[in-house]
């Protein structure tokens, strides 16, 4: 029931309530991976970088495709809108590590390229240095074996 309530709060764009309930939930014993996506999500809307970092550093190590393979119609993820807000601010303002890093995990649910270009722009950011260069590792390695994939079916 509460985590029903959670995904309205998601989808009302309402985080600040949404993430109290999903901490619950996991607290609970409910680790279902599209409550740890929308956690990531509440997390960087909240401002809270740090937790949504280790969340999101936890499910790439697990596997990537949980995030890359988010679809934003059907998963109702705000990701777009909010990262083209965020891309505005940065190109008025610049942009520093700790922004970056939270960009490049917001794009890796949309744009697995841009995700990668944000995210090499955070390794800048001294505390997450080489947890940002893990996640690196294992995107340009999902990226390679998709451009091979691509190959062998044109082939």
């Amino acid at each position: 029931m509460s985590e029903m309530l959670a995904n309205r709060y998601f989808i009302a764009r309402r985080f600040d309530l949404a993430l109290p309930i999903f901490e619950k939930e996991v607290a609970r014993g409910n680790h279902h991976v599209a409550i740890q996506k929308k956690m990531i999500i509440c997390y960087c809307a909240v401002g809270r970088l740090e937790e949504a970092f280790e969340l999101f550093f936890e499910l790439v190590q697990q596997d990537p495709g949980i995030i890359i393979n988010t679809d934003p119609y059907w998963d109702d993820c705000p990701c777009p809108q909010m990262v083209k807000e965020w891309e505005n601010t940065e190109q008025k303002a610049g942009i520093n590590p700790r922004e970056a890093l939270m960009i490049g995990m917001l794009y890796l649910y949309c744009d697995l390229d841009k995700a990668i270009y944000y995210l090499e722009k955070a390794l800048d950011y001294d505390d997450y240095f080489l947890k940002i260069s893990s996640v690196l590792r294992h995107l340009k390695k999902v990226k390679s074996d998709a451009m091979k994939s691509k190959i062998k079916a044109e082939d």
